[in-house]
This record gives C-alpha cells, sequence and structure tokens, in this order.
C-alpha cells in the first residue's frame, strides 16, 4: 500500500520546541526523557494527520480521474496528492495567521493595486513557511487537559484508599501483627497493589504534564517565529484577503449574469 511521504519537521528540530532544550530551565534525567518522549508522541500524531490528509487528497483524485475514464499512474497520483495536501495545509496557515496578524490599511490599498500573478507570489510566499513554523498543537491541549483531570481524580482516590489501608494496618500494634496474620498479610496485598497503582497514576501524570509543557514552549517558540517572519506572512495574508475579495466579486457576477439570463415564467411578463 502507498505509504504517504509526510514533510511535517520534527518538533524536536526546533530548539526551543521544549524546555529540555532551554539552558536557563534546569531539569533532571527524568524529566528531559519525559519530555523528548511527549515530543515525540506529539510529532507523530502531526504525522498520522498529514497522511489522512494526504491520504483523503488520493482518494479524492482517484475518483474524479475515474469519473473521468483517465488512466493516471499511482505514482503520478501519489505526487499529485501530496501537492494538494501540502496547498491545504498552507491554506490552513494563512487563514490561522489570518486571526493574529491583521495587515495596515496601507498595506492592503498597496495589495489592491497588484495584480493577481503578483497576489498569487505574496501568497505563495508566505505559504510555504510553514514548513519552517514550530507546529501548532495548542488544538490538542483539551484531550490532554481532560486526560490529566481523570487522572487527577483517581490518584485521589488511590491516596485515600492507601492512606485508610495504612491506618488499618498500624492499628493492629505489633502484638496484633502475630495474632491477625492472614489479615495483616491481606491488609498488606492490597496496600502494596494501592500503593502500585499509585505510582503508575503518578508516572501517567508526570508523562501528560510533560505533554502540556512540550505544548506550552512550542506555542511560545511559534508565536517568536512567526514576529522574526511577520513580514512576509503579513504580506501573504493581505494578498489572501484580495484574492478572496477578487473571488467574491466574481462569483456575485456571475450570479446575476445567470440571473439576468433566466427566462421570464409565463404569466409573469408584467
Amino acid at each position: 500500500m502507498h505509504q504517504a511521504r509526510v514533510s511535517t519537521r520534527p518538533i524536536a528540530d526546533h530548539p526551543r520546541s521544549y524546555l529540555a532544550h532551554d539552558p536557563g530551565v534546569r531539569v533532571d534525567d527524568t524529566d528531559t526523557y519525559l519530555r523528548a518522549a511527549a515530543a515525540r508522541e506529539l510529532e507523530d500524531h502531526l504525522r498520522f494527520e498529514q497522511a489522512q490528509r494526504v491520504a483523503n487528497a488520493r482518494a479524492l483524485l482517484v475518483e474524479l480521474y475515474e469519473r473521468d475514464g483517465v488512466h493516471v499512474e499511482d505514482a503520478e497520483v501519489d505526487a499529485q496528492a501530496e501537492d494538494v495536501a501540502r496547498l491545504e495545509r498552507g491554506d490552513r496557515f494563512l487563514q490561522e495567521l489570518a486571526t493574529q496578524l491583521q495587515p495596515s490599511g496601507e498595506l492592503l490599498e498597496r495589495a489592491a493595486g497588484l495584480d493577481e500573478h503578483e497576489l498569487g507570489v505574496w501568497r505563495a510566499a508566505a505559504a510555504s513557511l510553514v514548513e519552517a513554523c514550530p507546529p501548532a498543537l495548542a488544538r490538542l491541549r483539551w484531550r490532554i487537559d481532560e486526560a490529566q483531570r481523570g487522572e487527577l481524580c483517581g490518584h485521589a482516590q488511590l491516596v485515600r484508599a492507601e492512606t485508610q489501608l495504612g491506618v488499618r494496618l498500624r492499628s493492629f500494634g505489633v502484638a496484633g501483627h502475630l495474632w491477625h496474620r492472614s489479615q495483616v498479610a491481606e491488609l498488606r496485598g492490597r496496600l502494596g497493589e494501592c500503593c502500585r497503582q499509585r505510582q503508575q497514576a503518578e508516572r501517567r501524570l508526570a508523562y501528560l504534564d510533560a505533554k502540556l509543557q512540550v505544548i506550552e514552549a512550542t506555542a511560545h517558540a511559534r508565536a517568536a517565529w512567526i514576529t522574526g517572519a511577520r513580514e512576509v506572512l503579513v504580506r501573504g495574508v493581505a494578498a489572501a484577503q484580495v484574492l478572496d475579495d477578487h473571488e467574491q466579486h466574481r462569483h456575485r457576477d456571475n450570479q446575476r449574469l445567470v440571473g439576468a439570463r433566466l427566462p421570464t415564467p409565463p404569466g409573469e411578463a408584467r
């Protein structure tokens, strides 16, 4: 089966993608490992999403070619699907930037005076930078927050159970441990299992916290990168807005033309 080639740049390739790469933050080996593992998992998730988009684009292309009775080699369809997915990714990038970067009136006026080829160059230059920009991970945060809330609730229950079992064990005293060996052994077993589950919950919580730290640090890195590339990006946003306006005008003009050509129904000539 065709394996989609995904060009998502690894999160760990960005020097400030997670805190383990920040020399100003002191972390131990465990923290470094958890953050690196969390970054890899989030990166895998991005790869999977991109592969799905390529697969969807490929399925659509195959459907169109089959409908038109056109035979195209698999390699060519694969390349076209990746191009479509790349263009869609650039579109989403510019749409997100439009909520963060507001072109000035002067820049919009300048863009309005350009022809569509020049506007396309501006737009394509900005969209191509999506590969260099640290990834957007904020949309994944709600899932991790939900998982963290569930783990915290379960951890609190385990801590209470562990405390209660410890109190019951201590209540037997030295003599009680000798006279009630079976009960003591049962309580110790339950306490050990409870302790084991609590430790597992704590490891899961630490990993979820590492994911949140990766997301937070990557968001800061992304914001800093966008600020550094603002000149090119804001031109692309302005060009996209002007091109969208042109498209809307053409659509309205076409609708007016179609309406003007519609025949008048009988009996409504007056």
